[in-house]
């Protein structure tokens, strides 16, 4: 049984109609959670499916793929090698203050604000890195800027590198497998 509602509009300042009262529920019965469910209707067997007899199978699968060629040669092949050993080299004094400076958090900190103070920097740099470099490649070939800033990074990144590789790692290994720091 359904009721029809009839919607209107009230204007402003006139009382609402009254509403009709509530049917009472049937309460649910005590035990509600005790009474059985209904059984299940068993569903139909499945007809099994129709397999052929047995034969001679012939199958005969030809595959045929051209690799496309790569638009760049391998990073192997990409590698300057004259550009990273001259960019290595510019490195050298650079790092120098930078392996005082770990040299010194290693005396005052330990080895771990030792390599917080080593890390931190180098995940920024790689960063910096990446862009410089991604920025030169698609700058014009005519221009220097983007391409000295992206050298300028790559040689504050090997600094880094040189001044952690030569100030922490031997350090390190000494501590863990003597437990003596030096």
């Amino acid at each position: 049984m359904t009721e029809a509602r009839i919607t209107q509009i009230i204007p402003p300042g006139r009382p609402l109609p009254a509403r009709p009262p509530e049917q009472p529920r049937t309460p649910l019965p005590a035990d509600w959670w005790q009474t059985p469910p209904p059984p299940l209707v068993p569903r139909p067997p499945v007809p099994p499916p129709h397999i052929p007899a047995p034969g001679p199978v012939d199958v005969h699968v030809t595959l045929s793929w051209a690799a496309p060629e790569p638009e760049q040669p391998p990073w192997w092949r990409r590698i300057r090698w004259g550009y990273n050993a001259g960019c290595l080299l510019c490195a050298g004094p650079v790092s120098t203050p930078w392996a005082w400076a770990l040299d010194s958090a290693r005396d005052s900190q330990g080895l771990a604000g030792a390599w917080t103070l080593a890390a931190i920097p180098l995940a920024v740099l790689a960063l910096l890195d990446n862009a410089r470099r991604v920025e030169a490649e698609a700058a014009h070939p005519d221009l220097w800027r983007p391409k000295i800033r992206a050298a300028r990074a790559r040689i504050l990144l090997d600094a880094a590198l040189i001044a952690t590789a030569t100030t922490l790692p031997v350090t390190t290994v000494v501590y863990l497998v003597t437990g003596v720091r030096t």
